[in-house]
């Protein structure tokens, strides 16, 4: 069923992403400008784990290179470098499927500071990143520990000391320059046996501590080619009761999945009238769970909101539903996905509706009432 649902929507923040690697700036090289995200990985397992950890460290020198134009203009010529170290997380595959190792930790500027303030505005000597590759060595790189990751170049994913990497973009500087971005470096990697993560979807042996169902069936895969009718992908996100909430565990009814951030008015207002929808789709017959996927904020979609921030959004709506501390799942799946089932633009906040086999259902960006979200309901029962 389609349905058209004229609605209020915050801007989507900027990206700062990986797949941005022009050389423009704001794209920088390849990792966005700006400095860790607060909240991200800190490269110290915070949970008690079995699973050795794979570690690696890397050098790469970025060269810019500037046509007759923009050198006219000023632009001349350079090189920096950088080193990064990181180490292998589990739990956010979602932020690279395609990554057979996914590791976060911290790039450092070595040497090349003014060369590097070229294309990023005041680049930060240390921030977080997060790196990956696939089987077939194709590497990915994001410039937050919880941004999505995309495809840069190519690494030497069968070497695993001194792996050869590369990647190289153009792009427009000043009025009528361009510039060349090339960047080299090798990349090392090994499993350490003495950082030990926890499981990411360890076996559910005791209720919920809210309360929420445990009823994921056990017969569903994770795809992350999303479309209307996929399988919404599985994650485990940290609820009210600061506890990780598997989403297919809540299996077998209709959800409401918004993703939202604390700054945007229209996300407050969803959430303002969010347990009157509920329980007039009780009165029905139909059981509805909201889902809330906060992040900290519009300037920073990739991080989980701070703890005060989180405790007054519970506090203020007093949701039956779980509100998930996000760790850029909804900025991960959703732009894409929005952009191909509405031909819409993400913003805040985007909702889907998702039907009791975890399929989706609707994707819709913007809010405008709840009896929207219920015609949805009611059409494709």
């Amino acid at each position: 069923m389609l349905l058209t649902i004229l609605a209020l929507a915050c801007g989507a923040p900027p990206t700062g992403g990986a797949a941005d690697d022009t050389g423009a700036p704001g794209g920088g090289d390849g990792g966005g400008d700006g400095g860790a995200a607060d909240g991200g990985y800190t490269g110290t397992p915070t949970e008690e784990g079995s699973i050795p950890a794979w570690r690696a460290q890397a050098e790469v020198t970025w060269t810019l290179t500037f046509d007759a134009a923009a050198q006219a203009e000023g632009y001349a010529d350079c090189s920096y470098r950088r080193t990064w170290e990181g180490v292998q997380v589990l739990d956010l595959d979602y932020l690279c499927p395609e990554c057979a190792l996914h590791l976060v930790g911290d790039a450092t500027l070595q040497e090349g500071l003014d060369c590097a303030a070229t294309i990023v505005s005041d680049p930060p000597t240390v921030r977080e990143e997060g790196w990956g590759w696939s089987e077939d060595g194709r590497f990915f790189r994001g410039s937050y520990g919880l941004s999505p990751m995309g495809e840069l170049g190519t690494i030497d994913a069968g070497r695993s000391e001194g792996a050869a990497l590369s990647w190289e973009s153009e792009g427009e500087v000043g009025t009528t320059g361009t510039m060349l971005l090339q960047a080299a470096g090798t990349v090392s990697w090994w499993l350490d046996e003495q950082t030990l993560l926890p499981d990411p979807w360890p076996a559910r042996t005791e209720p919920y501590t809210c309360g929420w169902p445990t009823d994921d069936p056990g017969t569903l895969v994770r795809d992350y080619d999303l479309a209307l009718g996929t399988v919404l992908p599985n994650v485990r996100l940290r609820d009210q009761c600061d506890e990780k909430l598997a989403l297919w565990d809540l299996y077998g009814r209709w959800l409401v999945v918004d993703s939202a951030q604390p700054d945007c008015g229209p996300c407050r207002t969803m959430a303002s009238t969010a347990e009157d929808f509920v329980q007039s789709m009780a009165a029905e017959g139909i059981e509805v769970v909201v889902v809330s996927l906060l992040g900290k904020g519009l300037a920073e979609p990739f991080s989980e909101p701070d703890e005060a921030v989180f405790d007054d959004w519970v506090a203020t709506y007093q949701p039956s539903g779980p509100v998930l501390r996000d760790r850029g799942y909804g900025y991960a799946l959703l732009p894409d996905l929005a952009l191909s089932a509405t031909g819409e633009e993400f913003g805040y906040p985007t909702w889907m509706v998702i039907a009791p086999d975890m399929t989706i259902a609707h994707v819709n960006v913007g809010f405008s009432d709840w009896d929207a979200v219920a015609e949805v309901i009611r059409g494709a029962r």
